[in-house]
């Protein structure tokens, strides 16, 4: 069972001649030398699963990213998500670096109930949008998104149709496959203000034939790199980092694969989610 950490104070009594009584007072501090407070808090480097799951911890939360490909391409890296399975190998990073408002649309008429998608603002902050489907028809939201992370069925039914969403230049940049109610894309982004620590990796390749599964980060303002990853022949493997790996505010991750044509490969990944307030003080 792991430990919070709490403010702990202990009062010391000293018995000096011919003075009134003193007492000293010790608190602990945080890093950035201030006395440790709900608003203050100490940092926590002994966590258990469940209270991070539950969100009990202030200022820590988990993240749980998961993607397949049916049928990768063959000739290139392929982002492991849906969207590979309409033709877009690679998630289009350099076009959703443009943050707009977005449409959701589904390929059936009967889709009329709500989509929330999740991600980052343009200035990388979190946030939520919930949009009601008119079937074939799009529906446009209000919110300006620079990343989306995620993106679930939030109605009573999940979905008949595939849905996409589509930035304002008709790009697809996260779409949830038929009757899945939830977009299977491993790819995501550390939020303003929070520091990713990476704690796994799965990954799945179907087929009789080498395919190499690696995942990408992209520091802020960086180039895309190799973090980890590893060949797959017909076999699954998973990676735990002993060490979880930083990742800065505003990083980019994507599991992509590369090997032969029409291998089906599912992945994920596992973080802690980090406020930098709480990490290093403020």
């Amino acid at each position: 069972m792991g430990r919070s950490r709490k403010m702990v104070s202990k009062t010391q009594k000293h018995l000096v001649a011919n003075a009134p009584l003193q007492y000293d007072v010790v608190v602990n501090a945080n890093a950035n030398g201030r006395p440790v407070t709900p608003q203050n808090p100490l940092a926590i480097t002994n966590i258990t699963n469940v209270p991070l799951a539950a969100g009990l911890i202030e200022g820590y939360s988990d993240v749980h990213k998961f993607g397949m490909v049916e049928g990768t391409e063959g000739t290139g890296f392929n982002t492991i998500w849906t969207g590979a399975e309409q033709g877009i190998a690679l998630y289009p990073w350099p076009v959703i670096a443009d943050a707009s408002v977005v449409s959701v649309v589904s390929t059936s008429g009967l889709d009329i109930t709500d989509v929330t998608i999740q991600g980052l603002d343009d200035d990388y902050n979190v946030q939520e949008e919930t949009i009601t489907l008119t079937g074939v028809t799009p529906a446009v939201g209000t919110k300006t998104w620079h990343r989306v992370n995620r993106a679930f069925m939030a109605g009573t039914a999940t979905n008949v149709g595939r849905i996409d969403i589509k930035n304002t230049l008709n790009t697809v940049v996260s779409t949830i496959k038929i009757a899945r109610g939830q977009t299977l894309q491993t790819f995501y982004t550390i939020p303003a203000g929070h520091t990713g620590f990476l704690k796994t990796i799965q990954m799945v390749a179907s087929k009789a034939q080498t395919a190499e599964v690696m995942l990408f980060a992209r520091p802020f303002g960086g180039a895309f790199r190799a973090t980890g990853g590893s060949f797959l022949y017909q076999m699954d493997h998973t990676i735990d980092y002993a060490c979880p790996i930083q990742l800065t505010e505003k990083t980019d991750m994507d599991m992509r694969v590369i090997g032969p044509a029409n291998a089906d490969v599912s992945a994920s990944f596992d973080l802690t989610l980090v406020s930098n307030t709480v990490l290093y003080g403020g």
